[in-house]
């Protein structure tokens, strides 16, 4: 709480876990408790709520927030370095994901792109509220480049996730909020809960500084667009104001390609720009800057909005392929390394990313898409391994 006020940061959110056999924050955890919220005593500016970051060492890290009820068990699953030696895989994060959903949780795949082996199969499940990009201290490293290409993946294939921030903070030497997400109340009143709505909302920007307000004609991020076929030109309208990190590039960026570029090196600037769109795509703004004098960093990036043309849904094949091999890499994973508990447990965790890779694959053929991508892996095939 102190260290939320000091750096101005209104929503902290300490995640209980594990580490092979000692566990940190677990008897923090109430599965009710909003830290400094009016209903518990405090003055309602900031709050600290404990949830938890599942973990698997190679399906990956999954962040639940603001859950109520029980503990979300096993922290972690699966072996080393996340649970503890000889410890089998006993669930998936998608599991983990439904009842974070079923006890009035948020739902957020941290620190991308890494480790991401599951990540694939729950968004395109539906089971994934943000993506976060993360960084310890904005004076080694900003908004990771890699963060993003994996987000912009998604957009790609028609899944809007909001974009947020995390600090991962393990020690002293990380920056709480270095990085931070800024999201859009609107009117509603600022309580834990409905900031997690407005994460959901999807009006959402990034930053280590500037302060971005972004909208196409008049829509904002996480809004869509719908124009007749044919398509049309949009308006994009941006203002930036910053304490301390001037803006030195401001990039528009329309289904992960930039666009148009402006060159500022100012700390409050605002402008507009019109584009023809012609096939149904999303639309952001990245900015560059930097707090340590690296002026080719990334600074903040808004989350999306989506533009439809004659209701044909945004879809990249190549991006969709890649994802559909991700999903086919899981599988393959838990069929041959994943530390096995049972068949008949095995049996579950592999028909959950099945019913991703249908799911996406069915997308695929439904939209007409001529793909090629690898069978789905086979207990019953011999193979090397």
């Amino acid at each position: 709480m102190l260290e939320g006020r000091a750096e101005g940061v209104n929503v902290v959110n300490l995640l209980a876990s594990q580490w092979g056999e000692t566990f940190s924050n677990v008897g923090d955890f109430d599965g009710r408790t909003t830290v400094g919220a009016k209903n518990f005593g405090g003055d309602g500016e900031f709050l600290v709520r404990v949830g938890t970051e599942n973990r698997m060492q190679v399906l990956g890290h999954i962040s639940l927030l603001g859950y109520q009820g029980d503990i979300i068990d096993p922290l972690c699953t699966g072996g080393p370095e996340e649970a503890a030696i000889g410890d089998p895989l006993e669930t998936t994060m998608a599991a983990w994901a439904e009842r974070c959903r079923q006890q009035g949780g948020l739902v957020i795949m941290p620190h991308a792109p890494n480790p991401q082996a599951e990540r694939a199969a729950d968004i395109v499940l539906g089971l994934v509220d943000a993506i976060e990009a993360m960084s310890f201290n904005p004076r080694r490293w900003q908004i990771g480049a890699f963060a993003l290409a994996d987000w912009y993946r998604y957009l790609n294939v028609g899944y809007q996730l909001p974009l947020v921030a995390g600090s991962d903070k393990m020690d002293a030497a990380s920056l709480l909020g270095g990085l931070r997400t800024y999201v859009h109340l609107g009117a509603r009143e600022f309580t834990y809960e409905n900031w997690m709505d407005a994460v959901r909302g999807g009006d959402t920007f990034i930053t280590v500084g500037p302060l971005v307000k972004m909208a196409v004609e008049g829509r904002r991020p996480g809004d869509k667009i719908q124009l007749p076929p044919g398509g049309g030109r949009v308006t994009i309208n941006w203002q930036i104001e910053s304490v301390s990190v001037p803006t030195k590039r401001l990039e528009v960026i329309r289904n992960g390609m930039v666009i148009d570029e402006f060159r500022y090196n100012s700390l409050s600037c605002e402008g507009q720009t019109s584009v023809q769109v012609s096939e149904s795509c999303w639309v952001a703004i990245r900015l560059r800057g930097s707090v340590a004098g690296r002026d080719a960093d990334i600074s903040a990036h808004t989350s999306s909005i989506f533009v439809e043309i004659g209701g044909k849904p945004i879809f990249a094949t190549a991006d969709a392929v890649a994802i559909l091999a991700q999903i086919e890499g899981s599988i393959a994973y838990i069929d041959t390394l994943a530390p096995k508990a049972d068949e008949t447990r095995h049996a579950r965790l592999r028909a959950t990313l099945e019913l991703a890779h249908h799911r996406l694959h069915h997308k695929i053929h439904h939209l007409g898409v001529r793909h090629e991508h690898t069978p789905i892996h086979s207990l019953h095939k011999k193979r090397e391994h």
